[in-house]
């Protein structure tokens, strides 16, 4: 069973459309997805049964910065706006897809890696997504979830839960390359978080290998930065034709 897994990265995530459509061209099916946060929005997308033509123009039609809220209250990001977006382009529920797909979150309370799989899709989808300092913890299922990305930003570990044998792995976590410390301190906060996941991805890859692995080329793309999307999609384009795929 091959598995696709599709890491967080929120505006960089955008490169996975462009992975998805190579794949697509060169016969790569995947039976089981796993994403989180950006990668669960675009995996979501995807198992609905969407093209990535559809899933991109779906891309450009969306207003991304507009879902921002300034209001002075815990998240950035306006929670009523995204949920709006997740139930006018996914159905109610995971048995309702017609691929497999696993999205990850984190449980603030337990503080462990939560699978979702089943049940309500777009709840799972927006737990996946509440990343830290832009959207609040949401409250899912009577626990309260944030971003799957704090602690497993490339879920290879739930594809292989969902049975797959072949994982063919797209990451596009933000690099921690640039010098300097931000000025602002949610500039620091999200460089933290930056370099943190850099370091637990690379120790979960190695507990969890996938067969393939991708990293689209982004340096210096924010992960807010949604008016850089044709040039983000043609970096996951690139990054899989660079890829020796063997399925």
């Amino acid at each position: 069973m091959r598995g696709l897994v599709l890491s967080g990265g929120g505006a960089r995530g955008l490169a996975h459309i462009g992975v998805l459509g190579v794949l697509e061209a060169q016969g790569f099916e995947a039976e089981v997805i796993a994403g989180t946060s950006m990668g669960g929005v675009v995996g979501a997308l995807y198992a609905t049964g969407k093209t990535p033509t559809e899933i991109l123009e779906i891309a450009r039609l969306t207003p991304w910065l507009r879902l921002l809220d300034l209001v002075p209250r815990p998240g950035l990001i306006s929670q009523r706006g995204l949920r709006e977006f997740l139930a006018r382009y996914l159905p109610a529920r995971f048995d309702q897809l017609r691929k497999r797909l696993v999205v990850t979150a984190v449980d603030l309370e337990a503080g462990r890696v939560a699978y979702f799989f089943e049940g309500d899709l777009p709840g799972a989808v927006m737990a996946s997504a509440a990343y830290p300092g832009l959207i609040a913890p949401v409250q899912f299922e009577g626990r309260t979830y944030v971003d799957g990305g704090v602690l497993d930003n490339l879920p290879v570990d739930a594809a292989r839960f969902l049975r797959a044998k072949y994982v063919l792995a797209v990451d596009v976590t933000p690099e921690i390359s640039l010098p300097g410390v931000p000025r602002s301190s949610i500039g620091q906060v999200r460089r933290s978080i930056d370099i943190m996941q850099n370091y637990l991805t690379a120790a979960r890859r190695s507990l969890y290998p996938p067969e393939l692995y991708i990293r689209p080329e982004l340096p210096g793309v924010g992960i807010e930065q949604f008016n850089r999307l044709e040039e983000i999609v043609e970096a996951g384009r690139k990054a899989a034709h660079s890829a020796r795929l063997k399925f």
